[in-house]
């Protein structure tokens, strides 16, 4: 055989090799790609990525999770969610929405898992979960100290990290709120008038110049919005003259570096005379109730008119969380659904309580009727203070005071689901403060609505929830 032969034939002996080879390889690519394909067939949708505002979704009703998957849904099993809370659960597209039914809890982790989710295209089923943590709720307090010769402070704490920090002082402070991280506070000057100061924003405590020397009436926080409002009356100077200003409100924009204060207008251009307002969580609009009884919607922004809502005898508040209103007339109470318009009876259950107990102010806290009420108990051993919490289940009591102490105020958490208790001893002496006089050494705790356990003690007062 010549040589080149020889080498012809090992070349078609490799070249036979190298294409067997080859085809080998094709074939478990093949193969391999066929499993794959098969896997995802049966595998199901996958969770590709989520959405949830942990702050919004304890302040609103109606908040949202929105789940993201790697494929549009056709159908979907059983919603789970722990701890328990009523929720919706609708398909778009490639999304699962979940939208809860009222605010969640502050500071807890949730675990929402839907069984048997399939997809538009492979009819296999996955279970899709996932986990998150709400936001922890921020209590803010007064603590007066002036009495003993120190600058008063607004003190801030939650409950996972319960040691307060300090995050305002002046040398005298009337009232304050908190709007997010930013704290609003009226101090009180020599002569007897406020300014305001705001700190939380920036690195320095900012003075905002009231528009005339005056009082600040009430000051109160947008649960959902860099907002303030205030209630504010000017003094007669000096000379005898009007204050330009009577019962007027002010609304303060705190989300910028520098806040100023803004009128709140009728249709005439002419302050508002207000007896009453509250801020609609969700939105950049407040209720008011000028000195005839009548309701308006006004926007804080001044981007709309404002709306009449009629005339009732009372504004009771907003049910925490929704732009529902409460109201109440001689003949009756109602619910006014601020996003349609729409007026409903608004039934109370019957509080129950023995013979020697006195009812006091009610806060409500559900379109069903379930309010906390102020009670105060006299027996033979003296009077106690109580917090009852009644629906249609009957009466429970949520917070006593016990001896030698006496409810200051109750003020209820932007979601409804915590209560900010203000207790003094039962013969505190007043501070003697202008405008606002105050017993001494007011202690705050916050209780579980649901359990009645407490979940935080800080010393001071004026709880911005109380707004």
């Amino acid at each position: 055989m010549s040589t080149d032969a020889a080498t012809d034939s090992a070349t078609d002996s490799g070249a036979r090799r190298f294409r067997r080879g080859l085809a080998a390889t094709l074939g478990v690519l093949a193969l391999a790609a066929v499993s794959l394909g098969a896997a995802g067939f049966l595998q199901g949708p996958k969770l590709v990525d989520a959405a949830v505002d942990v702050q919004r979704v304890t302040r609103l009703a109606e908040s949202r999770l929105v789940l993201q998957l790697n494929q549009p849904v056709a159908r979907v099993g059983e919603l789970r969610i722990s701890p328990h809370e009523p929720a919706a659960l609708e398909l778009d597209g490639d999304r699962l929405v979940v939208t809860f039914a009222r605010p969640l809890p502050a500071g807890t982790e949730f675990h929402v898992a839907i069984d048997d989710v399939v997809g538009g295209a492979q009819p296999a089923a996955a279970d899709v979960a996932y986990r998150f943590t709400t936001a922890d709720e921020p209590v803010f307090t007064l603590v007066r100290r002036s009495p003993e010769g120190r600058p008063d402070v607004v003190r801030r704490a939650t409950a996972s990290e319960p040691a307060p920090s300090d995050v305002l002082e002046a040398p005298r402070l009337q009232s304050f709120t908190a709007a997010g991280e930013v704290v609003v506070a009226a101090a009180i000057e020599e002569d007897g008038t406020n300014t305001l100061r705001v700190a939380g924003g920036g690195e320095t405590t900012q003075l905002v110049g009231l528009p005339e020397p005056g009082v600040v009436r009430r000051i109160a926080a947008s649960t959902t919005h860099p907002l303030v409002a205030l209630g504010f009356d000017g003094r007669t100077n000096l000379g005898g003259g009007e204050p330009r200003y009577r019962h007027a409100l002010f609304t303060l924009d705190v989300s910028g570096a520098q806040a100023a204060l803004e009128p709140v207008l009728r249709p005439d251009g002419e302050p508002f005379a207000v007896a009453d307002w509250r801020f609609v969580p969700g939105t950049t609009s407040l209720v008011l109730q000028d000195l005839d009884g009548g309701l308006f919607v006004v926007d804080a922004l001044g981007l709309s008119p404002p709306m009449a809502l009629g005339a009732h005898a009372e504004l009771r508040g907003i049910l925490p969380g929704t732009a529902v209103l409460v109201v109440a007339d001689p003949d009756g109470g109602a619910l006014i659904d601020l996003t349609t318009g729409e007026a409903t009876a608004n039934e109370l259950p019957p509080a129950g309580l023995p013979e020697q107990a006195y009812p006091g102010r009610v806060q409500q806290l559900d379109a069903d009727g379930a309010y906390l009420m102020d009670v105060l108990l006299a027996g033979d051993g003296g009077t106690e203070s109580l917090l009852a919490l009644v629906d249609g289940a009957g009466t429970e009591v949520r917070w006593a005071s016990g001896p030698g102490s006496r409810l200051a105020g109750s003020c209820l958490s932007p979601n409804g689901r915590l209560v900010a208790v203000e207790t003094v001893a039962a013969d505190a002496p007043y501070d003697g403060y202008p405008n606002a006089p105050s017993p001494v050494d007011r202690l705050t705790t916050v209780v579980d609505l649901a359990s009645g356990d407490p979940v935080l003690v800080q010393n001071g007062g004026f709880s911005d929830w109380c707004g």
